[in-house]
This record gives C-alpha cells, sequence and structure tokens, in this order.
C-alpha cells in the first residue's frame, strides 16, 4: 500500500496590489478571486475606487492550469478535494506572508470573496483573527468547517454581507437560508442580504456603495 508523506518546502509565489498603501489610505481591501480566475485580472474590477483611500490586495490560488485544456487561457484555483487540509495550510502559509509585507494596524480591513474564493476568504478570516471592518461574501458560500471559537475575536461591529443574483446560474433559492445558517453559526449573525444584477460575476459600480 502507497504511504503519503508530507515535506515543506520554500516557493516562490505571486499576489497583486492595486494603489498605494499611504496615510491617507482608510481601507484595505484584502480580495479573494473566484475559480478559473487569476488575481491579476480579478483586481481591475476594483479600480474605480478611491485609489487615495482604498488599498487592493489580491493573493492568487496556488494551483495554475490551462482552462481549455493543454493550451490556452491560464486560471487559478484555490483547492479541490485532494490533500484539502494541506492545500489549506499553503493557503495560510502564503496569505500570512503577504499580509506581513505591510502595517494594517491603523487601517479598516475589508475582506471580499467571489465564489470559489468566498470559502478561501472565511477560513483565512478565522485562522487570522485580524479585526475587520467588513466582510463580503458576492456569489459565493461561506465554509461550513469553521471553528465558531475561531471568531470570538470579533466584536460585534462588524459588517457581514452576501451578494447574490437570481441570474446567477450557480442559485438556488435553498441557498439563502443555508447561508445564514452557516454565517450565523460561526459569526453569531446572520449577513446582511444584498441582490444584485448581472449573474455569476461581480459588479465593480456596486463597490463603492459597500
Amino acid at each position: 500500500m502507497a504511504n503519503q508523506h508530507h515535506i515543506d518546502i520554500s516557493i516562490k509565489a505571486s499576489y497583486y496590489s492595486l494603489n498605494e498603501l499611504t496615510e491617507k489610505t482608510e481601507r484595505v481591501w484584502l480580495i479573494f478571486h473566484g475559480y478559473g480566475q487569476l488575481a491579476e485580472f480579478f483586481i481591475k474590477k476594483f479600480e474605480d475606487l478611491d485609489p487615495e483611500k482604498n488599498f487592493i490586495i489580491a493573493p492568487q490560488g496556488l494551483s495554475k492550469y490551462y482552462l481549455g485544456g493543454v493550451y490556452g487561457r491560464v486560471g487559478a484555483s484555490w483547492m479541490t478535494k485532494e490533500d484539502r487540509l494541506s492545500e489549506i495550510d499553503n493557503q495560510y502559509s502564503y496569505i500570512d506572508t503577504v499580509l506581513s509585507r505591510y502595517d494594517l494596524s491603523k487601517k479598516k480591513l475589508n475582506y471580499f470573496g467571489f465564489s470559489q474564493g468566498t470559502a478561501t476568504m472565511g477560513r483565512y478570516a478565522a485562522h487570522a483573527q485580524q479585526p475587520f471592518d467588513q466582510m463580503i461574501i458576492w456569489a459565493g458560500t461561506f465554509p461550513p468547517d469553521t471553528n465558531p471559537e475561531d471568531w470570538k475575536y470579533l466584536k460585534g461591529h462588524e459588517g457581514i454581507h452576501y451578494y447574490t443574483s437570481k441570474e446567477d446560474i450557480y442559485f438556488k433559492d435553498e441557498m439563502i437560508p443555508q447561508q445564514n445558517e452557516v454565517v450565523k453559526k460561526a459569526l453569531g449573525r446572520a449577513p446582511e442580504l444584498h441582490w444584485y444584477e448581472g449573474g455569476h460575476r461581480v459588479i465593480p459600480t456596486l463597490l463603492n456603495s459597500i
């Protein structure tokens, strides 16, 4: 019988940022792209935010692949079911290292997760226990496997928002109560629900209203 082993290695991984982190920066956005996307292009959806007040950090899923099979456009994925726990640990280490490059102590932090990225965002927020101002779950599902004990650092004033669209090809009516239950179990309250038109995608014009 084959035995699985794990080793620690050092790798080089990329991430993207938008605007500059200065004394005038009010909000830092930590954004998580969806399945098959690249951070380089996903971050462009945040270009309309005031560049003086908003600094955006976009980590990228560590697994890249050809979207068309063996060549052509490339996308990234946060994880699969294969060796899942190791993949999650790698995500934590990677994002921890990204954030260690910045002093966020005096800035408002916004978590933003789209599609597959919402699960990575939720798990990372529970792991990091970094105080935040708002968490935006956009066209995705909050992870059901976080430990409520890991969310005790919350103060109760954080904005928890869930954006969804009935035009989304993945949308089902039962997702609303399911999402409410999962988020409430972890964070102690259900998210504020927002409907938008536009299907399974981020609507840049709505970001300024968050």
